[in-house]
C-alpha cells in the first residue's frame, strides 16, 4: 500500500515497555510544533491514547462497528465516528475481541481494511503514528510492516530479557519482510526504564541499527509534573523527533537470540569463563539412561556441554531470569 501524504511511523515493543506513553508525549510535542498528528493504537486493551484524555479509554473502531453492524447501519461507519481529538492530537484505538472471544491480530487486520477502505493513505496528517503491540508475533500485528504500510519503525525496549527477546522479534518481522520486497525499514531503537546496564544497546549494536534515545528510570511523580515532561523524557522525545525527520532507516541484521544471551556478561559460560555457543551444545544420545524411562522411545530436550574437568555439565535450553540477568538455567557463574 504504502502512505503517500504522511509520514506514517510504527512504534512497537512489548507489553510494559513504555511505548504507548513515548509515543503520547512525541505526539503531543509534534503537536505543539503546530503539526498535524494522528496517534492510533493498535492494541486490543486499546489504551495507546489514555495520556490525551486525562486516563479515559475511548470507543475503539471495531467495537463500534460491532453497534453499528448489530443495527444493521455497518456501511454507514465514517471515520468521524471513531476519530477523537485530545491535547489538539487526533486519536484512533483500533480495540480487539473480549478476552478468549476471538483473535486479536485478525481484529487488527479487519480495522486496517476498514482504514483502507477509507482512504488511510490519503488523510490530511503530517505525522501517523501507529502504536503496535510486540508482544505477538502473527500477522495481524504485522501488517504495517507486512504491506508497507509504515515508512519508518521504531523499536521501544528496556534490558529486560523479554524485552529484547520483542525486540529481535520485530527486527526480524522487519528485516524478512524488506528482503522480499517489503519497504518498511527500522529507524532505529528507544532504550527505556533504562538502568545502564547497557543489554539493550548491545542488541542494537548486534541488529546494526542505532539507538535514537536513552530514557532513564525516572520516579512516577516526577514524569511529568505541572504538565512538563522530566528534562530527561523531554530530550529524549527530540532525539526521537529528530530522528524521525532526519535519519534514514534500515534493515536489522540477523541476531541468534540464544547465543546473544549466552554472549552477555555473567550468562553461560564455560568452567574457564569463556562464552558457550548454542553449537556446543548437543542433544542426549539415543543410549542415554535417561530415555530408558520414557514412553514409547521418547526424547528429552536437554542438552549438555562437556567441560575438560568436570565430565558432563547439564544446561537447560529455557532462559530464565536469575539474579537480574537473564540466563540458561543452570549455567550462571557463581
Amino acid at each position: 500500500m504504502g502512505v503517500s501524504k504522511n509520514l506514517t511511523v510504527a512504534i512497537y515493543g512489548k507489553g510494559g515497555a513504555g511505548k504507548s506513553f513515548l509515543t503520547s508525549m512525541v505526539a503531543r510535542e509534534l503537536t505543539a510544533r503546530n503539526k498535524r498528528v494522528l496517534q492510533m493504537g493498535c492494541d486490543p486493551k486499546h489504551d495507546s491514547v489514555v495520556t490525551h484524555f486525562g486516563g479515559a479509554l475511548i470507543p475503539t473502531v471495531l467495537g463500534t462497528w460491532a453497534k453499528f453492524e448489530a443495527d444493521g447501519k455497518a456501511e454507514d461507519l465514517q471515520p468521524e465516528d471513531v476519530m477523537f481529538k485530545g491535547d489538539g492530537v487526533y486519536c484512533m484505538e483500533l480495540g480487539g475481541p473480549e478476552s478468549a472471544r476471538g483473535c486479536g491480530g485478525r481484529g487488527i487486520t479487519f480495522g486496517f481494511q476498514l482504514l483502507e477502505k477509507w482512504g488511510l493513505s490519503e488523510w490530511n496528517f503530517h505525522y501517523m503514528l501507529l502504536d503496535f503491540l510486540g508482544d505477538v508475533v502473527c500477522g495481524g500485528f504485522g501488517t504495517p510492516i507486512a504491506r508497507s504500510m509504515a515508512d519508518k519503525l521504531i523499536i521501544v525496549c528496556s534490558n529486560e530479557v523479554q524485552s529484547m527477546y520483542a525486540a529481535n522479534n520485530i527486527a526480524s518481522a522487519v528485516r524478512y519482510f524488506a528482503n522480499n520486497g517489503g519497504r518498511t525499514r527500522c529507524l532505529g531503537l528507544i532504550v527505556n526504564k533504562d538502568d545502564g546496564i547497557g543489554k539493550a544497546d548491545k542488541l542494537a549494536e548486534a541488529l546494526g541499527i542505532p539507538v535514537i534515545a536513552h530514557v532513564p528510570l525516572i520516579p512516577q511523580d516526577r514524569v511529568v509534573n505541572d504538565g512538563t515532561p522530566h528534562e530527561a523524557l523531554a530530550r529524549a522525545v527530540d532525539d526521537v523527533i529528530n530522528a524521525i525527520d532526519h535519519n534514514e532507516p534500515v534493515i536489522p541484521k540477523e541476531v541468534g537470540f540464544v547465543d546473544f544471551m549466552m554472549s552477555l556478561h555473567g550468562n553461560a559460560s564455560t568452567m574457564d569463563g569463556t562464552a558457550v555457543t548454542s553449537d556446543e551444545l548437543w542433544s542426549l544420545g539415543e543410549n542415554d539412561p535417561v530415555l530408558a524411562g520414557l514412553p514409547n522411545g521418547g526424547s528429552l530436550d536437554h542438552r549438555y556441554l562437556q567441560t575438560e574437568d568436570d565430565g558432563m555439565k547439564l544446561i537447560g535450553p529455557t532462559i530464565v531470569s536469575v539474579g537480574g540477568g537473564a540466563v540458561p538455567a543452570g549455567a550462571w557463574e557463581s
